[in-house]
């Protein structure tokens, strides 16, 4: 591992991992408590999240995927199970042996629910926010979801808040010119980066064992997702034994960068809580 000089007013430690024949950008940061793993969207680098990260009172660690962001190219193509041994082995590799809480995020929401299934005892907690169960998914707007497949980058797709709007949804220009804000620091995948991302997504679904998932589970989904459509989220909250589904109202698929307030008051709330919380009746209906 090769640590690289800390950015100007950056709060977090860069390194380069080698693992398993990659080689990964991976983002630390200190904090108190038990650490939180963000797993990124399709295409999305780490710096994308530092707003958000920058208020979560817990340690982070953040990485970009081989061939997005700041990662070597890909190496080797892998399915979603591969992605998830890389990694813990990554986690190994930047000495965090423990367990930790995961976030996930869109694509990085998939990954997050095969590190749990695989790696159950390095999951304490899992926050699935704007995903779904794989390709079996409620499909959102076709314009949308052509966009995205595209490598052209995000920062292409979303250069304003109108375009924001138009891909990924969201009913507030305030709010989507802030998604515009943070797609500006995007860097657009290599082309094998990106056919590595489509590739580990082909045919994969969790529908076969959600309902063995027994991690505490926060579900949250905006409710004008233009990606994913919320009823994606209700079937998770409905599968997964121990989820919890909150809805943000009037946000799209970005909403972690919409309405970065309420994400972390609800990411506090649920990974400090003393006893994870039930899921309330109402929350568990389609």
């Amino acid at each position: 591992m090769s640590a690289s000089a800390d950015r100007d007013h950056d709060p977090f430690t860069h390194a380069t991992v080698a693992v398993d024949g990659e080689r990964l950008h991976v983002a630390q940061r200190d904090g108190r408590g038990t650490p939180l793993l963000f797993c990124n969207d399709f295409a999305a680098n780490l710096e994308i999240l530092g707003d958000v990260a920058r208020h979560l009172e817990q340690p982070v660690i953040a990485f970009d995927p081989p061939g997005v962001g700041a990662s070597e190219d890909v190496h080797r193509m892998r399915r979603m199970a591969a992605l998830a041994h890389l990694v813990v082995a990554m986690l190994d590799r930047v000495g965090v042996d423990t367990a930790v809480d995961v976030l996930g995020i869109g694509w990085g929401g998939l990954l997050a629910q095969q590190i749990a299934r695989q790696a159950p005892d390095r999951v304490r907690r899992l926050v699935l926010a704007a995903t779904s169960s794989g390709q079996l998914m409620f499909p959102g707007r076709f314009n949308s979801l052509w966009r995205l497949a595209h490598p052209k980058g995000l920062t292409r797709i979303a250069p304003d808040a109108a375009r924001a709007r138009s891909v990924f949804g969201g009913r507030r220009t305030d709010e989507c010119r802030a998604i515009a804000r943070a797609m500006g620091r995007a860097t657009p995948p290599t082309r094998r980066g990106h056919a590595a991302q489509l590739y580990a997504l082909a045919g994969y679904s969790s529908l076969p064992w959600l309902h063995r998932l027994g991690v505490p589970t926060l579900v949250l989904a905006g409710d004008d997702d233009a990606v994913v459509p919320m009823v994606n989220a209700r079937v998770l909250a409905l599968l997964l034994p121990r989820a919890r589904l909150t809805v943000i109202r009037g946000g799209g698929h970005w909403f972690v960068l919409e309405r970065t307030d309420e994400v972390v008051r609800e990411l506090d709330g649920f990974l400090n809580a003393r006893h994870a919380p039930r899921p309330p009746a109402e929350d568990n209906t389609l």
